[in-house]
């Protein structure tokens, strides 16, 4: 009859070494020596090696977040002057050497066309000239454009005389006045997804394509869903309709499964790496260029271009068009996660072609 102390330890010692490997799981570590002759030992190799991962950490992080959010200043920030065509292209060639390039200057007659191409998020903003100068923006766009804008109009308002009236038609929830609500949900999905990808690998490393698939999905609508009503508690529903809420949410659910794609698909193809790499394109690249900390203009030339492609940046537009745009400009932010989600799937299934089969038993002869 097998030893009950013996059979315990076991099964301990087994369950350390899983919570250990689920804390580092890209490293694998080895936490001894077969034979047990080094018991008691500091794996001093080991340690060192396994230190990689955190300077890996603090390098990433400082040269991404660093490099992005360091000097957030306006770049080609769009805004429409309305008003007498004499006016206004006077007054547009009086500031064009002022601004630089902090601001793509245009000129307009119909300041109600001018407000469209503000509410379908083409421009950031629009100048009315007039008695009372009317300066229309979407803070749901983001504040810093606002800022910005407010921060042009308002010395030409004092030059002119005239009082500054400053029209929201796209004003953030209440609740959100910073309006990172959105940005926040993101960042938590994005986690879920590539996490649970991270956590199969590491408790059930031989789990087949289609039970993985089908944790993914059931972990982004529990996840998702989770940190939505969670943080509900302190921003609300951003003032969103039922359906608009519901639309947010498949929205955010296909981003994660999409993410989890990319994880499934870097781990089949670089094994111990791969929490690295993933790391990389999700938290290290996906964050800064998303546009919910600083709008997309107001980051420096790389990060800015990254936006227009890049998947975080996708969910983040497409949440806030459902939430704040009655769905316009939705388009181009399902396009790119689209576009990931594809490409993913694509090289995913050609990872599973290539897959060695198992070769047939040989019989020995007798």
């Amino acid at each position: 009859m097998p030893n009950t102390h013996d059979q315990r330890h076991q099964e301990w010692s087994q369950a350390i070494e899983a919570d250990t490997e689920a804390i580092a799981p890209a490293l694998h570590l080895d936490h001894g020596t077969p034979d047990g002759s080094a018991a008691g030992r500091t794996p001093w190799r080991t340690v060192v090696e396994s230190m990689v991962f955190p300077l890996f950490f603090a390098v990433m992080f400082a040269l991404c977040y660093v490099s992005a959010f360091h000097n957030p200043a306006p770049r080609d920030v769009e805004v429409v002057v309305v008003g007498p065509e004499a006016a206004t292209t006077a007054l547009v060639d009086r500031l064009a050497p002022t601004v630089g390039d902090k601001f793509a200057l245009e000129t307009a007659t119909d300041a109600a066309g001018a407000i469209d191409r503000l509410q379908n998020r083409e421009i950031a903003g629009v100048i009315e000239l007039g008695p009372t100068m009317n300066l229309h923006v979407a803070s749901a766009e983001g504040t810093m454009r606002v800022q910005a804008a407010e921060g042009l109009a308002q010395p030409l308002a004092a030059a002119q005389g005239v009082d500054l009236n400053v029209v929201d038609h796209a004003p953030l929830a209440a609740d959100d006045p910073t309006g990172t609500g959105l940005f926040y949900l993101v960042m938590v999905s994005t986690i879920v997804g590539y996490l649970t990808i991270t956590v199969l690998s590491q408790v059930a490393p031989r789990m087949r394509l289609r039970q993985q698939l089908g944790v993914l999905g059931v972990m982004s609508v529990v996840g998702v869903l989770a940190a939505y009503l969670v943080s509900a508690i302190f921003v609300g529903f951003y003032g969103a309709s039922f359906a608009a809420s519901l639309a947010l949410l498949a929205v955010v659910v296909a981003y994660t499964i999409a993410v989890g794609l990319v994880s499934i698909l870097v781990n089949r193809v670089f094994g111990k790496a791969a929490i690295m790499v993933v790391m990389v394109l999700m938290i290290f690249v996906n964050f800064p260029s998303a546009g919910g900390a600083f709008p997309a203009d107001f980051l420096p030339g790389f990060w800015s271009a990254l936006s227009h492609f890049w998947i975080g940046a996708g969910a983040v537009d497409a949440a806030r068009s459902i939430v704040y745009f009655g769905g316009t400009g939705v388009g181009h932010g399902l396009l790119v996660i689209t576009g990931w989600f594809v490409v993913a799937a694509a090289l995913l299934g050609l990872t599973q072609l290539r897959k060695p089969k198992p070769e047939a038993p040989q019989h020995l002869a007798s």
